[in-house]
């Protein structure tokens, strides 16, 4: 975990191979909205923001979550279900088109190969 002075979390790095001094990274999760994509989307972006601006190529949904994949950013952005209107603990298919323009995002991690 990276945090900045005065204890704000920044990011979770999460290594391929846990307690190996040499693994290469697995992902990144942003948690400050200081990092943002070449056009401007970071976990403070609603999602007509990143459906205006990537191409979402699927949605998974979860208990809690739905999970949209950008392939593009190698890229998976949560939201809360409670932010579509949806009880938690459902695992009712999501589709793009339920998703409110001012859905906010859970999460935001990027993946690496």
């Amino acid at each position: 975990m990276v945090y900045e002075k005065g204890g704000k979390l920044k990011l979770t790095i999460v290594p391929k191979e846990q307690l190996d001094s040499v693994s290469t990274i697995k992902s990144i999760e942003i948690h400050d909205s200081r990092y943002a994509t070449e056009s401007g989307i970071n976990i403070n972006s609603s999602f007509s923001e990143i459906n205006l601006n990537n191409n979402i190529n699927r949605v998974e949904s979860t208990f809690s979550t739905a999970t949209l994949f950008i392939d593009d950013l190698n890229a998976t952005i949560g939201i809360d279900k409670e932010e579509l209107g949806l009880k938690d603990f459902s695992t009712q298919n999501v589709t793009l088109e339920q998703i409110p323009d001012l859905a906010k995002m859970k999460s935001f991690i990027v993946w690496f190969n």
